[in-house]
């Protein structure tokens, strides 16, 4: 629940507000309502004193006269025992409560004081005056408590403060959120999105360091691609001289001949793979493809006819980067032919959002475990071990993929395994 950097926020901010309302509260009850309670009570029971000190010296006909003088100035009010108030429905507030202690202890009185309310929201209090108990009325009927007031400006207080807390709680967390999409869409390999350096100053501080160390990755990737691609460069004209060379051997072993022709092809596949995941293919530009041919041809110009099916369905119109395409079909298709069991069926059809391109075959498939690390460079499954690969096969379909705005993925689907190329209905321009 807690889980967010807002909700902590805000739940401290209303932690804080509630604990400061409360020790307000307390502050106010104690030096406040308390004082003011204790000096009312004191003057009414000072009041009620000498009210019952002078009806104790008078007769029964001028007490009721006394009496009646008093309800009819409306401030001090009293009724006959045997006549109490229609009973209301509410309960003393905390300041009447407050108030009828006071007065009980000034009065004598060992306990609380009895007391009912009437239908105007009159407090009445039994006192004895006089020697006659009566019900008097020493409030006016009350409009809203002080206990009330007091929460109602808590409430207002409360609303002003998570107003403003949302306020800078947004200010904080936009810069964040653009931060954390910034870094979410930073793949290593094309260069950071701009990210303003804006909000706080930890805040800043971190989108500086995020931008320093996109660029210091950068320039790394790019130092490595340079290497590799300098090495693969260098090695393939002396690779291609061997081969002139053993072609030229006719009166060696023919097997022998053989074999070395075949190590010859193997280096230099490897030396292929090694260029074309150095250079990427971010630089390559889009363009309107038809995906259903490119598919068909592709499949004619590796030869993989009677070995992989084609479920094809046309017309597949996209805007994509053609060579990244056909690399990470024709990686895949290997993949699936060198470590999978036949039939291997190569389909491609729309889908909601998008073009899927899938590649199935009848083998174990991949550990899901192993997944992330098999789309490693250099990284190898138990199946291909021992067997030719440079294991940049898998790596270099998802660069490809990746570079095409969508998404790899594999599935075990009851006995057969597919690999499957998802691409969104426009891919990225070129």
């Amino acid at each position: 629940m807690l889980e967010r950097l807002f909700s902590r926020n805000m739940a401290l901010l209303v932690g804080v507000i509630l604990a400061g309302q409360v020790c307000a509260g307390m502050l106010v009850h104690r030096m406040v309502i308390r004082p003011q309670a204790d000096r009312i009570a004191n003057v009414t029971a000072d009041t009620v004193g000498a009210l019952s000190m002078t009806m104790a010296g008078l007769p029964v006909t001028a007490q009721d006269a006394l009496i009646e003088r008093l309800n009819a100035q409306g401030r001090l009010l009293l009724r006959p025992l045997s006549s109490p108030p229609a009973d209301g429905q509410r309960f003393p507030s905390f300041l009447e409560i407050s108030f009828m202690q006071v007065l009980a202890k000034r009065l004598g009185r060992d306990g609380s004081l009895d007391w009912i309310t009437d239908s105007s929201d009159r407090l009445w209090v039994r006192l004895d005056l006089g020697g006659r108990d009566y019900w008097v009325s020493l409030t006016p009927p009350r409009q809203r408590s002080a206990m009330t007031s007091l929460l109602l400006a808590f409430f207002v207080a409360s609303v002003v403060a998570l107003a403003v807390g949302l306020v800078v709680q947004g200010w904080i967390d936009r810069p964040l959120r653009r931060l954390a999409y910034a870094v979410d869409r930073y793949d290593g390999h094309s260069g950071a999105e701009a990210v303003a350096i804006e909000g706080p100053r930890e805040v800043q501080a971190v989108a500086a360091a995020f931008l320093r160390m996109a660029d210091r990755l950068r320039q790394q990737e790019a130092d490595r691609a340079v290497m590799l691609a300098g090495v693969s460069h260098d090695l393939r004209t002396p690779l291609t001289r061997l081969r002139l060379s053993i072609e030229l051997m006719q009166d060696a072993d023919p097997e022998l001949l053989a074999t070395a022709v075949r190590q010859t092809e193997r280096m230099e596949a490897m030396l292929g793979q090694f260029l074309d995941f150095a250079r990427g293919f971010e630089a390559e530009a889009s363009a309107p493809v038809e995906v259903a041919g490119l598919v068909r041809n592709l499949a004619a110009d590796m030869g993989w006819d009677g070995q992989v099916s084609l479920d094809v369905q046309a017309p597949l119109a996209a805007t994509v980067r053609p060579k990244a395409l056909e690399r990470a079909v024709a990686n895949l298709v290997e993949n699936a032919l060198k470590h999978g069991s036949a039939p291997v069926r190569l389909g491609a059809r729309r889908r909601s959002g998008g073009i899927e391109i899938s590649v199935t075959d009848h083998g174990p498939g991949i550990d899901p475990g192993a997944l992330a690390s098999l789309l490693r460079p250099f990284s190898q499954g138990e199946a291909a071990r021992g067997k030719d690969g440079t294991g940049l096969g898998l790596a270099i379909a998802d660069q490809a993929v990746r570079a095409l705005g969508g998404a790899l993925r594999f599935d075990q689907i009851g006995p057969d395994f597919r690999a499957v190329i998802a691409l969104p209905d426009r891919g990225p321009q070129g």
